[in-house]
């Protein structure tokens, strides 16, 4: 298969009708991103950017592209405490800081006592996923940063969806536009890849040689939604897109109301309950309260 410019392709896609090679596909990809920042409003030039990296390929390919599109960008790492990959991600962390010569920052889950492998519940997944939404948007605020972003790519926000759908949660769906703005203490969010697969995201750190941890998290679950998906977009391309886009167009005319704002008795944050998921995790499973 040969690129539009001659060279051997790197990356083929039935969605774009098109082949692209290793020179090729960079530009392609960020052009991509530009148009769904610019058609959705995701960023402002003005805004200081938090980028949240775990050291996987989705988020060394939004770091990449943001710096190419010349945002003005510092990095935030969240040690959870994980045996062995937790130190491995972040080898990677300060590899894509030192690639994009970019400010780094880092916060240990184990300064406030919390470790995942500590954590003993049927989803640590939910854990995790408390942990690092409060530390990532308390530091954004602290540190007068004017968005978080995170790299949940069109694979994420499907799943997403199918699972809140049908637990009842439709309300939820809410919270998957590329934008979500802050108030009462949180932090404007934003997803910029949104529209791009995992798939993508692979070949593009692949084809420029990009840092990234090819570890499977121990934590992460065998998760069939995502062999789903891969079948869906195999016999149908351009499924992903569409869906997600669908997705964003329903994220809009959907109105819950006013959400029940309130904030946690001991940390301050806002929460929907009188003590945050944080500080219950900390009060359960904290080491610091232990010893």
């Amino acid at each position: 298969m040969r690129c539009r410019c001659g060279k051997t392709a790197v990356f083929q896609s039935k969605t774009y009708r098109i082949a692209l090679c290793e020179d090729c596909y960079p530009k392609f990809y960020v052009n991509l991103v530009k148009r769904s920042i610019n058609r959705h409003s995701i960023l402002k030039k003005s805004e200081r950017v938090l980028v949240c990296v775990s050291g996987g390929k989705d988020s060394t390919s939004m770091t990449y592209v943001l710096k190419e599109l010349g945002y003005e960008l510092s990095l935030l790492f969240i040690d959870l405490g994980i045996k062995d990959y937790s130190a491995k991600a972040k080898k990677v962390f300060d590899e894509i800081s030192d690639t994009f010569d970019l400010s780094s920052n880092l916060i240990r889950a184990g300064d406030f006592g919390l470790s995942l492998d500590d954590i003993r519940m049927k989803k640590v997944c939910s854990a995790c996923g408390t942990i690092k939404r409060y530390l990532m948007n308390k530091f954004a605020r602290e540190n007068g940063f004017d968005v978080l972003a995170t790299g949940h790519t069109c694979d994420d926000i499907i799943i997403f969806f199918f699972k809140n759908v049908l637990s009842g949660n439709v309300e939820y769906i809410t919270k998957l536009r590329p934008r979500l703005e802050g108030f009462n203490g949180l932090v404007t969010k934003v997803k910029p890849i949104f529209e791009r697969s995992e798939q993508e995201n692979l070949v593009l750190v692949n084809t420029l040689g990009l840092p990234f941890l090819e570890d499977r998290c121990p934590y992460k679950p065998n998760d069939t939604w995502r062999d789903l998906l891969q079948v869906l977009e195999t016999e149908k391309p351009s499924f992903k897109q569409n869906f997600v886009r669908a997705i964003i167009r329903l994220a809009d005319r959907i109105d819950v109301g006013c959400w029940d704002v309130r904030h946690c008795k001991i940390c301050g944050e806002i929460s929907n309950a009188e003590v945050c998921s944080f500080c219950r995790l900390i009060e359960k499973y904290s080491q610091t309260k232990k010893m």
